[in-house]
């Protein structure tokens, strides 16, 4: 792989950091920057407006019950209609498990990551493009619920590649910055986003488009909008990702060779690189932990708190605020107290915001404890993916990303299955929060005794040019 253009923070020391070809390595990492975090800002769209606040609740709800009558009927239906949404979901995230580790090795090996990077937005792009065409039938069902599915298999997928692109543009002193301030444009953008959808789309009636409501039109076109709201942020790095060469003597790349080599990884990681799965499995468990917080958010605001379709999408838009200046500082405590600090502060704050919320069973109390723990859940995430790329070896960040892809899809059903049970079990959904914070203190119990060495620390800002991934790795 070449080597890593210098971070923001890489000091000049000579007259020649300031010559024209040096001024020009560093517009062209700072444009490298912008469109890393463009990239989040378009994405995070898809998250927050497809999967969370508005289509896949117009399908669960609007699409399964379209032209029943009667409210048993209408709950029976609804119920179907989430039923079938998490099936194909679970089906999109066997995919994920299954492509995510092979594209990344394909990346790595034969020097396709941008072009991997490429087919795969668009394709994302493709499908939510795809989505008005579910009109609110029964009969519509399957097919909102697969593109809902299949969004989420190329998005992740693109998600793998993108991430393998932070360690060419930032340095192991700086990572933590650059990371979290695109976190933090990706939950900027989907207050922008959300925002737009409520006004254009939803308040007042109609939205200010003055698409009218028949045949659920003007929900249909909001992944239309959404469509065009992410292909204008991810095209800056579709054309300006740096290249990622061919690996080095590598054989011509086929699936069974990919999965062969992926095998192998495995297998000797065990021997050489047990940090790495110690890592993999318990950032899994916690990831799914903040995970099911974003996802089940909606749910519990409205089966708890009688929050309507307008007030969800309003406490949306101030939890990615928040959100978004949360990542934003804990990008910067992340390179001055390193990423395990950050990991293990973030994940016990949070975890002592869920008891709050528990306690005391008021609409005002949610708000305020629930934007608190929307300050640390960016953070966490962030650090997470700052440390992988400390603790991969040279070459192997894409793939090694696809395992964190893999691992957390493996293990993401914990958050939203201990919920349900908890749900079941007590007949309330907001003590189903009880659930998703044990999957977080278990997640917490298997991080903190793992032994990051260097990796989990922080880095003097004056030795980029001296860290190695080598350095960091170990004990």
């Amino acid at each position: 792989m070449s080597s890593p253009l210098p971070g923001p923070g890489t000091a000049a020391a000579s007259p020649a950091a300031a010559s024209p070809a040096s001024a020009g390595r560093d517009r062209t990492l700072r444009s490298r920057i912008l469109a890393f975090n463009l990239w989040d800002g378009g994405m995070s769209a898809f998250s927050s407006v497809i999967l969370t606040f508005v289509f896949a609740t117009y399908v669960t709800s609007g699409v399964a019950s379209g032209g029943i009558e009667g409210e048993a009927a209408i709950a029976a239906a609804r119920d179907h209609g989430a039923q079938v949404v998490s099936t194909a979901q679970a089906i999109g995230a066997i995919a994920i498990a299954l492509l995510a580790p092979l594209l990344g090795n394909l990346a790595d090996t034969g020097g396709r990551r941008n072009t991997l990077l490429r087919i795969t937005t668009l394709l994302t792009v493709l499908t939510v493009a795809l989505m008005p065409l579910t009109a609110p039938r029964p009969d519509h069902l399957v097919l909102g619920a697969s593109l809902i599915a299949i969004g989420v298999v190329f998005s992740e997928l693109a998600g793998v590649m993108v991430n393998s692109v932070l360690p060419q543009i930032s340095t192991p002193a700086d990572r933590g910055r650059v990371s979290g301030t695109a976190w933090a444009v990706g939950y900027w953008g989907s207050i922008g986003c959300l925002a737009l959808v409520l006004v254009l789309f939803v308040m007042p009636g109609t939205g200010l488009l003055g698409i009218t409501g028949d045949d659920a039109w003007n929900l249909r076109a909001i992944p239309a909008f959404v469509a065009v709201w992410i292909l204008l942020g991810t095209i800056p790095l579709m054309r300006r990702a740096p290249e990622l060469p061919a690996r080095d003597g590598a054989a011509r790349w086929t699936p069974w060779q990919g999965y062969a080599e992926i095998g192998r990884r495995i297998v000797g990681a065990v021997r050489h690189e047990p940090v790495m799965l110690q890592y993999l499995i318990a950032s899994a468990i916690y990831r799914d932990g903040l995970g099911s917080i974003f996802s089940l958010a909606g749910v519990i605001a409205a089966a708890s708190y009688g929050f309507s379709t307008t007030q969800i999408i309003v406490f949306g838009i101030a939890a990615n605020l928040v959100a978004g200046f949360g990542v934003w500082i804990g990008g910067k405590l992340d390179d001055r107290l390193g990423p395990r600090l950050v990991i293990i502060g973030g994940c016990a704050a949070i975890i002592l915001i869920g008891l709050v919320i528990l306690a005391f069973d008021a609409t005002a109390v949610f708000w305020v404890a629930g934007l608190s723990l929307c300050l640390f859940v960016g953070p966490v995430q962030s650090a997470s993916r700052n440390l992988l790329t400390r603790l991969s070896l040279p070459s192997r960040e894409t793939e090694n990303f696809g395992l964190y892809a893999t691992t957390g899809r493996a293990l993401g059903f914990l958050g939203t299955a201990a919920y349900t049970l908890t749900v079941a079990w007590f007949g309330d959904a907001r003590l189903g929060i009880i659930g998703i914070l044990a999957v977080l203190v278990v997640g917490l119990v298997a991080f903190v005794p793992v032994r990051l060495g260097a990796a989990g620390r922080p880095l003097p800002a004056t030795a980029d040019e001296a860290v190695t991934p080598d350095s960091l790795r170990g004990e």
